[in-house]
């Protein structure tokens, strides 16, 4: 299914979910766009991480890949060796999968790294093996669940660019939550902003974010910045 801008849809319809008899979602609706970046954004509590697990529970587990807040790496392995952990069931080929390992490495500025162990790495190299993992694991789908929190500005905006890149270069799906809405502006083509104000969890905003790299893109983020800050403080 399309949309207006001809995006495909990945739709939700009528999502009812409760724990211990309270509501999390009501007839809850949502449209998702296939092969961009979308954002839910949102206070803590609000629903963000339940409604990501509703979606992953409608892909096919060998079409999804997860990148978490924590790397969840195998501090014992190399870097090459944490990437061909997760693959060794579902790439045979020796060749396929060390093609597959260095170019994911290579994509993610980790290739001079590839023999090094995860206590040889930074907080930011950490997530970006466990980036390189995800985008090795060759799937449609990446779920990401407020994968850049407590980095410092300058890791945050280096591993945004790569999350930006390896979508420009894969076209694959993500599902990016977050509570911070620098990170949606610069990192999302679609942002949808939950809130549990009204005691389960609502769709109270999407927007559609212009990345069109123009002299005016500073300011356009900022004031979308401020926008979405507004929404967030005032629902």
């Amino acid at each position: 299914m399309t949309n207006k801008k001809n995006d495909y849809i990945f739709r939700l319809e009528n999502i009812n979910l409760s724990y211990n008899n309270l509501i999390i979602f009501k007839n809850f609706n949502i449209d998702f766009h296939l092969n961009k970046i979308n954002i839910i954004l949102g206070a803590s509590g609000s629903g963000k991480t339940s409604l990501l697990n509703i979606i992953s529970s409608k892909i096919n587990k060998d079409d999804k890949a997860f990148v978490y807040q924590e790397p969840r790496l195998l501090d014992f392995l190399t870097s090459y060796k944490n990437i061909e952990y997760v693959l060794k069931d579902k790439i045979k080929n020796k060749d396929d999968m060390e093609k597959k390992i260095k170019n994911a490495l290579e994509i993610t500025g980790l290739i001079n790294n590839i023999y090094s162990k995860p206590n040889e790495l930074s907080g930011g190299m950490k997530q970006r093996l466990s980036l390189a993992r995800a985008l090795a694991y060759d799937s449609n789908f990446i779920f990401m669940d407020e994968p850049l929190q407590g980095q410092d500005i300058k890791r945050k905006k280096e591993l945004i660019d790569i999350i930006k890149n390896i979508q420009s270069q894969t076209n694959k799906t993500f599902f990016y939550v977050t509570h911070d809405v620098y990170e949606a502006v610069m990192l999302g083509d679609y942002i949808y902003i939950l809130s549990n104000k009204n005691n389960f969890t609502q769709l109270i905003f999407e927007t559609y974010i212009e990345n069109d790299n123009t002299e005016n893109q500073l300011q356009y983020h900022q004031s979308q910045q401020a926008k979405l800050t507004d929404i967030l403080i005032n629902n």
